[in-house]
């Protein structure tokens, strides 16, 4: 399979046909986790990777959770292993690193707040994507992520008043 997709340009037409490219990396993905398997992992991150680097007419945030999420689940199976292309749990802290661009202390104040239903839709949806990558970095918390990276605690301890 690899070798095939390595003769492609990911995203474009394939042989001059259309080709879902997104359903193809969930496809990968699937088969990722059906088979614990690392090269199918590798293969959905990859196309993931490069469908949300594309032009915006991509959902960035929707491409870079589903390959977020298979990270976590790959780590979570077969445990984390740094320097690893799947495994590394950094590769998982850099992306929620990238989403909370709040500081904590200001997501805490604004979701305390009893008028937080009013906060501009904008901020709402960018608390509610740190949620969901802290949904997704909560379950490995044994694999020593936390530990690495404690500034992680408040923000799981805070996971649950996030819209």
């Amino acid at each position: 399979m690899r070798a095939w997709l390595d003769g492609l340009s990911i995203g474009e037409p394939v042989d001059g046909a259309p080709f879902h490219w997104d359903g193809f990396a969930f496809t990968a993905a699937s088969r990722a986790r059906e088979e614990r398997s690392l090269p199918w992992a590798h293969i959905a991150l990859l196309v993931y990777g490069v469908l949300a680097e594309r032009p915006p007419t991509r959902d960035t945030h929707s491409l870079m959770l589903s390959a977020m999420s298979l990270r976590a689940w790959m780590i979570k199976e077969l445990g984390a292993q740094e320097g690893d292309a799947v495994l590394d749990t950094d590769i998982l802290f850099a992306w929620f690193q990238s989403l909370a661009t709040l500081p904590i202390e200001e997501a805490a104040r604004l979701v305390s707040s009893e008028n937080w239903h009013t906060l501009p839709i904008e901020t709402l949806l960018q608390l509610r994507r740190i949620k969901s990558a802290l949904n997704l970095l909560s379950p490995l918390s044994e694999t020593g992520i936390v530990q690495k990276h404690p500034e992680l605690n408040g923000w799981l301890q805070l996971r649950s008043h996030l819209p």
